[in-house]
């Protein structure tokens, strides 16, 4: 295909959704009163359009929004709350008329009563009342989520083989009822999601299990998506506001993240700036991955310059304009260039957001992240953990992560484990990288110690965020400093450079976990919870293999042989884990620390081949 109509139609971490209670006020009992004041010729009014829930937990957060009617001098609303010194806080604690605001309870039990009030006459007021109190947990064992609006994504295949993706956002109350949401649902050759617009998500249920484990369903009104318009979803909670799930019905077998969503101000403003982005999955018959840089000027307008890889057939560089549209109340809006409409993206923050193609035929999943200015390639002078992998869906080819050291000045020294379609290697390897100013690079490896993974593309990220955790201190560990892209000529991937804390120790305590693999050029999926003590691993797993042996596993045990540390590569570690299910399973399994609680995981079995993460429950 021609570079420039490709990237026309193109352009817009081993991994639901959960979130944020809104309600209509019609349908919120909490809201106590309302007053309007005179403003000019006009009587200035105010009231709640999101309300929080009327009961939060110690802590929780609630996404809230009001709207001002005839004020001629647009001054937004001004948000408070009594009791003053202990009713918690707004972030913004002003907002323009009808944008949310994150309020977040305070640590200790009280009555708190919430006030929006008009910034031009604070006579014109609304107020509701929220009960703050600890709650009464049916999970001690394991981390729950808090209550609010939360965003997820998941990639994997249905049951008729279909490369599929599905990015949404969803609000789930205090009881555990969804009480709204929207998704982009696309497959290749199957179901999807009418188009821009997305699937209605009108009800569905957040229940909590042992060990931080939960079950959640989504009912949409797209009978064509999951089983009769109901997706369910498994997950291990890794903290209130972030979890590892999978589909876990006999319509598909997928995985990805829920994360927590603070949408701030809202507007055009959403996206202003320099971003870095990627997709991977499938379009037609052609394993792809795509990405490279994107802006936005505050203001509806963008430029997009996008690396390509098509089952192998790469094209560089080709730059497009492009435009956008505001997010919605749930952060969805478009990324589109001006032959189509091509990304459908969901904000998680200001700097994450969580992306699907949905031109026909396409079924691409990836983010939108933060970039960098005034790179060079002193930028890059220190060592990384890397990850770069395939889709593992019909058409998945390999798995890879490792250690990478970059000079400063041009060359890179490393050590890597690679599972190219079940054949492992691990092994040193050597290289050259270059990057430009606005952090488009590359680096080239060596040919011979890491099979075909030697071209890629890499593209610079603000490095305090937490690749794993959007909603989580990149400080200790995790910072994500760069996207990579596949780019050589017989696999299609993409993955991440990762700033690592200090690499020393094997991981302990209680873990989320989750693994995204191929087997007989199918998907197969995992989530679960682990507890590792000393170098022994126990704890149960969710395996979804409904495209090899029609094995949906629900919570079966697991074992392990001892963690191994490589005394060699310092973080580098191996493990095998036994999987007491029916068939037996077993996975050997390279983890990779990239701080004290998260370890990159990559399968080195010469049946099965994947990726995927060990995040410690907080």
């Amino acid at each position: 295909m021609h570079f420039a109509r490709k990237v026309l139609r193109a352009t817009f971490l081993a991994e639901t959704i959960f979130l944020v209670s809104v309600f209509s006020l019609s349908g919120c009992g909490a809201v106590t009163s309302g007053t309007s004041a005179s403003n000019s010729s006009s009587t200035t009014s105010i009231s709640l359009t999101s309300a929080p829930p009327s009961t939060l937990t110690l802590g929780g957060t609630a996404s809230v929004a009001a709207t001002v009617t005839n004020d001629s001098s647009n001054g937004g609303v001004d948000w408070s709350c009594t009791p003053s010194t202990s009713c918690g806080a707004f972030s913004p604690a002003h907002t323009a008329s009808g944008a949310s605001t994150t309020y977040t309870a305070p640590s200790a039990a009280a009555a708190v009563v919430i006030l929006a009030a008009s910034t031009s006459n604070h006579a014109a007021s609304v107020t509701v009342n929220v009960s703050v109190a600890a709650p009464s947990s049916s999970n001690p064992s394991g981390p729950a989520l808090t209550s609010g609006q939360f965003v997820f994504s998941l990639r994997g295949e249905t049951t008729n083989g279909s490369p599929y993706g599905v990015v949404g956002a969803i609000a789930v109350d205090q009881n555990g009822n969804v009480t709204g949401g929207e998704q982009n649902y696309a497959s290749v050759g199957g179901a999807n999601s009418p188009q821009p617009g997305g699937d209605s998500i009108t009800g569905g249920k957040l229940t909590a299990g042992a060990n931080g484990m939960a079950t959640l369903t989504l009912i949409t009104n797209n009978s064509a998506v999951g089983v009769s318009g109901t997706e369910t979803l498994h997950m291990a909670v890794a903290n209130s506001k972030h979890a590892l799930i999978e589909e876990f019905d006999s319509s598909a077998t997928s995985s990805g993240t829920l994360d927590f969503q603070t949408l701030g101000a809202g507007g055009l403003g959403t996206i202003n700036g320099s971003y870095v982005f990627f997709v991977k999955g499938k379009r037609s018959s052609l394993e792809e991955a795509f990405g490279g840089l994107l802006t936005g000027d505050g203001a509806g307008n963008g430029r997009i310059t996008v690396d390509v890889n098509d089952n192998g057939a790469g094209q560089h560089g080709g730059t497009n304009v492009s435009a956008y549209t505001a997010p919605d109340s749930f952060g969805r809006g478009t990324y589109t260039t001006p032959a189509a409409t091509d990304l459908a993206y969901y904000v998680v923050n200001s700097k994450v957001f969580r992306i699907i193609a949905f031109d026909s035929g396409w079924a691409d999943v990836g983010s939108i992240y933060a970039g960098v200015t005034n790179a060079s390639n002193a930028t890059l002078h220190q060592k990384f953990i890397f990850a770069d992998a395939s889709i593992f869906a019909a058409g998945g080819t390999f798995a890879a992560a490792g250690l990478i050291s970059f000079d400063g000045v041009g060359a890179v020294s490393g050590f890597a484990d690679v599972n190219e379609n079940g054949t492992s290697t691990a092994a040193a390897f050597t290289g050259t990288y270059t990057t430009a100013s606005s952090g488009y690079g590359s680096v080239t490896i060596s040919p011979g110690n890491t099979q075909d993974v030697s071209a890629l593309g890499l593209y610079l990220t603000d490095p305090t965020i937490n690749f794993a955790d959007p909603n989580s201190t990149a400080t200790a560990g995790g910072g994500l400093f760069g996207i990579i892209l596949d780019l050589d000529t017989k696999i299609v991937g993409s993955g991440e450079l990762i700033v690592p804390a200090a690499q020393t120790a094997l991981p302990s305590g209680k873990f989320a976990q989750a693994l995204r693999s191929n087997n007989n050029n199918h998907e197969v999926d995992a989530v679960g919870f682990a507890s590792i003590t000393g170098t022994a691993l126990t704890g149960t797993e969710d395996v979804n293999d409904l495209l090899n042996t029609g094995l949906k596993t629900a919570l079966a045990s697991t074992t392990s042989s001892a963690l191994a540390a490589d005394t060699n590569n310092a973080g580098r570690s191996r493990i095998a884990i036994s999987l007491a299910s029916s068939p037996a399973q077993t996975f050997n399994l390279v983890l990779y620390q990239v701080s004290p609680t998260l370890f990159l995981t990559v399968e080195l079995d010469a049946g099965q081949f994947g990726s995927g993460f060990l995040e410690q429950q907080q």
